[in-house]
């Protein structure tokens, strides 16, 4: 694993602000912010490409997966008692709709597919009660629904903009 990616593969998980990540968690904010969480991640994602293109990819995947899900559980393991289910959720909130479909839009889809996988197993193992399971952007997306019984729900359960 590059240097690079090694100092920086935390940011996958820090760049945003977990409140504002579930907030445009919507139909109509969804895919503008995960553009943005792309733009602001970039330079770790080209490290993440160049990692496929390694001798020995399968090892630097797993040694970038260690590190991204022990940077994951000290911060988990770093906050009072009463703070821990939050700070669960927002990380598996972020690994989920952010992080893993990030990597899975990048090049090579059979390398992507197995790093997410890879990372996947590991966050399934240090959080066994918090299980994830990597779903590509598109699947997200076209998960929306606007509509129930045919009553548009858009915007029902929060604030308008």
């Amino acid at each position: 694993m590059s240097e690079i990616l090694d100092n920086n593969i935390y940011k996958l998980l820090d760049v945003l602000d977990s409140n504002a990540a579930m907030k445009n968690f919507r139909k109509s904010r969804y895919e503008d912010f995960f553009l943005e969480y792309r733009r602001s991640t970039s330079d770790i994602h080209e490290e993440i490409i160049k990692m496929y293109a390694s001798d020995n990819k399968e090892d630097e995947m797993k040694s970038a997966a260690d590190h991204l899900v022990s940077y994951a559980k000290e911060r988990y393991d770093s906050v009072i008692f009463f703070k821990k289910s939050t700070t669960i959720v927002d990380m598996q909130c972020m690994m989920v709709f952010y992080v893993l479909p990030a990597m899975l839009k990048n090049p090579s889809e059979e390398d992507s597919k197995m790093f997410t996988d890879i990372l996947s197993e590991k966050w399934n193992t240090v959080f066994p009660k918090e299980t994830i399971k990597a779903a590509g952007y598109d699947e997200i997306y076209n998960g929306f629904r606007t509509t129930i019984l045919g009553f548009n729900v858009e915007g029902m359960f929060g604030k308008k903009d």
